[in-house]
């Protein structure tokens, strides 16, 4: 009867009917008790519905009832058996910060609808609860208002440490597939409550936190709608406005709740244009960005190779002549300064590109609204639906880039040309004419210097203009 005496002491007096300890010897007798979060929750909607503070009600807000006796044990282990509902309400009545319920004996039994059902674990424990319209555990710790969790969490699942960073990630988390019912927080963690940092160490102290969430002289609805403010403490997020309000803050005071300073990528689009002779195709990207951490970025097509480098300043980028790798759908990678740690990437359908044009260059013109216009060989120019009556003279003259390369003078290869802002590197005089041709007469916009050969001589280029006054003066 020792440990009886010591109960007495730790309740104060309470009719004997109401519970008594349990006879812990002979060993076979002993009462096995397994911490449960679901009792912890279920614990406390009983204080709450009952103001056990005051003891002015004992109602049972389940849709079901234990079946007594049950077995219960204190946090330091001391196990006591109960055996009614006044007796349940009289030792939560008594719990403090240091001594509290937290573990029950399985399986005990609970009637419901008349109907007397056994619970014989924790995941039971929880579907009960569920089933009653209840918040479980993890509900009131993903969904309090009146706190806020301090990031990162630790919560375990089947034996497995996860750690959650945000409270977006703990809401995803909760809603995915297969996630089991049976889920523990690792204490310590912290919350934010009225602009200070609080550490909740058990289950006891998270509960007493939840309900500071229900004493509160502020009505507001429980909509998830979160809005954040700025605090000494740090940005500070609340369910909904009403919350903020209810601290005295308006709506000058919300900041960003997530002020990530991380570069990133958002809304890729890759819009395709017009299909070329040789099976290529125009194509524009587009994208927005956050937070650049440089004033380029390079595509990379689905093969891994680079297409090219651009300035974000080009954005909407046309690429006039893009290769796609694959026969049905193709994909493209864009990243910020060539980092992985800020790229996304964008799938499409390939248009359908029946032409088959060999590359040689064979110029021909036709009359355009634009004005006159070249293309590289006649089956390019008939695959854009002109016929061989369209065809005008060019009027090229002798000293015209395109006629004298190779005739007048030669290229040392390789060299780098400007095209659609990126800078291509070229390998000999057919690329540099079929893909990087500008306009009729005129000179790709090639990197200076180059080296050009006249007549067996090198002769080192600096620009375009210096390139051009020397094929005028030396190709007649």
């Amino acid at each position: 009867m020792k440990n009886f005496k010591i109960l007495i002491l730790l309740v104060a007096v309470t009719a004997l009917t109401f519970y008594s300890c349990t006879d812990n010897s002979p060993v076979e007798n002993e009462v096995v008790t397994v911490k449960s979060t679901a009792l912890r929750t279920t614990l406390n909607a009983l204080k709450v519905n009952n103001n056990v503070a005051g003891r002015t009600t004992t109602t049972n807000p389940f849709c079901f009832e234990f079946v007594y006796p049950i077995s219960l044990s204190y946090n330091n282990g001391t196990v006591i058996t109960v055996s009614s509902f006044e007796g349940l309400i009289e030792i939560l009545s008594n719990e403090t910060l240091d001594l509290y319920i937290d573990a029950i004996q399985f399986p005990f039994q609970v009637r419901a609808n008349g109907a007397v059902t056994t619970i014989n674990n924790e995941d039971e424990f929880i579907a009960l609860i569920e089933s009653c319209s209840f918040n479980t555990f993890f509900e009131d710790l993903s969904s309090s208002y009146c706190f806020d969790l301090v990031f990162p969490i630790t919560i375990m699942v089947d034996g497995n440490a996860v750690t959650i960073n945000s409270q977006e990630e703990l809401l995803i988390f909760g809603d995915a597939p297969g996630t089991p019912r049976v889920i523990e927080v690792v204490f310590p963690f912290s919350v934010m409550y009225n602009g200070e940092t609080i550490v909740i160490d058990n289950y006891y102290e998270f509960y007493e936190m939840v309900d500071n969430c229900g004493n509160s002289d502020c009505v507001c609805t429980l909509e998830y709608a979160p809005v954040c403010v700025q605090t000494p403490a740090g940005i500070v997020e609340y369910g909904n406005f009403c919350f903020a309000q209810c601290d005295g803050y308006t709506q000058n005071d919300l900041v960003d709740c997530d002020p990530s300073t991380d570069c990133n990528i958002t809304n890729l689009t890759v819009s395709l244009g017009q299909c070329n002779a040789d099976y290529s195709y125009a194509l524009t990207i587009d994208f927005d960005y956050q937070n650049p951490s440089s004033d380029h970025f390079v595509v990379h097509n689905s093969a891994g190779n680079i297409v090219g480098t651009y300035l974000l300043n080009q954005l909407p980028l046309t690429i006039g002549s893009y290769v796609s790798n694959t026969n049905a759908t193709d994909f493209l990678t864009v990243s910020i300064g060539g980092s992985g740690n800020c790229s996304t990437t964008q799938y499409w359908t390939l248009p359908s590109c029946d032409c088959g044009c060999f590359t040689n260059f064979d110029p021909v013109c036709v009359q355009t609204p634009s004005g006159l216009f070249q293309y590289s060989n006649a089956c390019l120019a008939e695959c854009a639906g002109y016929t061989s009556n369209d065809f005008i003279d060019c009027g090229i003259v002798p000293n015209d880039f395109s006629t004298q390369l190779g005739n007048c003078f030669t290229i040392q290869y390789p060299v780098e040309v400007q095209y659609n802002g990126a800078v291509v590197v070229v390998n000999n005089n057919d690329q540099l004419l079929q893909y990087y041709f500008p306009a009729l007469g005129a000179i790709p916009a090639m990197n200076y210097p180059i080296t050009v050969i006249f007549d067996g001589v090198a002769a080192s280029i600096d620009s375009q203009a210096t390139f051009q006054a020397i094929i005028s003066a030396r190709c007649n």
